[in-house]
């Protein structure tokens, strides 16, 4: 029986997945945006109460992450005045932990243009334009790729302290092509400047260097000393150390990483997602995968966290490496129904049905 096989992502959709691996774009700065007043504070932060008492209870809400309540009070605000640049913002923030990229666009967009001073603005514009990068064909993806560079470096020209938006534009130039503004010297630049402004945020910056360059014991050494700095809620040192060992190929340390995440916080779903997937790339502890994978569909996914498609695919693979063809092809057909659009499932659904027929 032929088994379904894995598509590889195009260069663009690489470069983006590998600067939202290391924390940057919408995964980690929203992670690091839940926990309040773990990140690091920025001078260009966006206006506070004076925008009006409206938008300040739906700021409250944002860090609250009660996102449907605040996303509800501000399009009142909104219809009220449209003019309301920080309204737009928290808007944007809202739609991007939502995943509704190309109304957080529009909202970043808008914010923008009622307000080009301020440095927050821009971050999550270029965010926002990275995440438009991800899910868009060739020639859009570059255009989004080029326009995320543009946003960061004018978050930084605005506010050299805002130590998130340059972490973020070091990993994009250590991580882009040339053709989109991509320079491995310049990210190293940035790297020392991170590095200065706070020592985790350069273990990541340096981290990432370091791995670009294929020092991967220098990598490793890097995020290694980024647990051990690591004291917020997140938990995102764990998870990026253990995302560096399953893009290296060491699944057993990347295991290893998530199931002591697991053991450490139940309900993390995220490293409960990592375990099944783990075991389905190293063809092991599939009674293991089935559990995590099931347990995963059991529950609502977090934004910007692994989807529910995602979990019926790897579902699937573990039906196929167990020999169990019609739950597989269930599996993928469900994959292939919330996603309909995913050339990965799509691929793995006629693998699946042609697997059944031999």
């Amino acid at each position: 029986m032929k088994r379904v096989t894995l598509n590889t992502p195009s260069a663009v959709s690489a470069m983006v997945a590998g600067i939202i691996v290391f924390g940057v774009l919408a995964v980690s700065a929203l992670a690091a945006d839940a926990a309040q007043g773990d990140a690091p504070a920025s001078a260009g932060a966006a206006p506070g109460p004076d925008a009006g008492s409206g938008t300040e209870r739906a700021r409250q809400l944002v860090e609250r992450r009660e996102n449907d309540l605040a996303m509800e009070l501000l399009l009142e605000v909104l219809e009220e005045d449209d003019g309301n640049a920080d309204a737009h913002f928290l808007l944007a923030k809202v739609l991007l932990r939502k995943q509704e990229h190309d109304r957080a666009k529009h909202h970043a967009e808008r914010a923008v243009e009622l307000d080009g001073s301020v440095s927050e603005y821009h971050m999550w514009l270029a965010r926002a334009y990275l995440a438009k990068a991800t899910e868009s064909g060739f020639i859009n993806a570059f255009r989004y790729a080029r326009k995320g560079k543009k946003s960061y470096e004018r978050a930084v020209d605005l506010d050299s302290a805002n130590v998130e938006a340059r972490l973020e534009l070091c990993m994009y130039l250590v991580a882009a092509p040339g053709l989109v503004g991509g320079s491995v010297e310049k990210g190293r630049d940035q790297a020392m400047i991170v590095e200065k402004q706070d020592s985790l945020y350069g273990s990541y910056a340096w981290a990432r260097v370091s791995e670009r360059d294929g020092d991967l014991e220098g990598a490793e050494a890097y995020l290694e000393r980024a647990v051990r700095l690591d004291t917020t809620s997140t938990l995102y040192a764990r998870y990026a150390l253990g995302y560096f060992y399953e893009r290296s190929g060491r699944l057993d340390e990347a295991g290893d990483i998530f199931r002591g995440i697991v053991a450490d916080r139940p309900d993390e779903m995220t490293a409960v997602f990592q375990v099944g997937k783990i075991s389905v790339m190293s063809e092991r502890d599939l009674d293991e995968a089935e559990d995590c994978l099931k347990r995963y569909l059991q529950v609502e996914a977090r934004p910007n966290a692994p989807s529910h498609a995602a979990a019926h695919w790897r579902l699937g693979m573990v039906y196929d490496l167990q020999a169990r063809p019609e739950l597989a092809l269930e599996e993928m057909r469900r994959a292939v129904e919330l996603a309909p659009d995913n050339r990965d499932f799509r691929k793995s659904l006629k693998e699946a049905e042609k697997n059944l027929e031999e």
